[in-house]
């Protein structure tokens, strides 16, 4: 019998995660990308190469946003071959600096507290 499998954002090149779980999600492929507020939220900022110079960018200084640009980022499941699951484990997890990272956005705030995500 096939379980579900569970999931988790990798940054391979700063040995950085983000698990859905620290944002309100389920941690299965579908239960966290149906969703874009919250982790795909944080990811989107993380990879945001160029904000704060126009109209509808993050309203933060935070250093975390584009800190992933450029980066070997992977969305990796827990039966997958690699074996970066696991390895992911020993990475830094990010999860609650991202979500804060969001807080300091008010619009973002704003959407999360109203769908009930904080």
């Amino acid at each position: 019998m096939i379980m579900g499998q569970y999931y988790k954002v990798v940054n391979k090149t700063k040995k950085e995660f983000l698990s859905p779980h620290s944002f309100g999600h389920g941690a299965k492929l579908m239960e966290f990308v149906s969703d874009a507020e919250g982790m795909l939220q944080s990811l989107a900022i993380l990879l945001a190469e160029g904000n704060g110079r126009g109209g509808g960018d993050m309203r933060s200084n935070n250093p975390l946003i584009g800190s992933w640009s450029g980066d070997e980022i992977t969305i990796v499941g827990d039966y997958a071959d690699s074996g970066l699951y696991d390895i992911a484990k020993t990475y830094k997890d990010i999860s609650d600096d991202a979500y804060n990272m969001l807080l300091e956005d008010d619009y973002i705030k704003e959407r999360l507290e109203a769908n009930k995500v904080l």
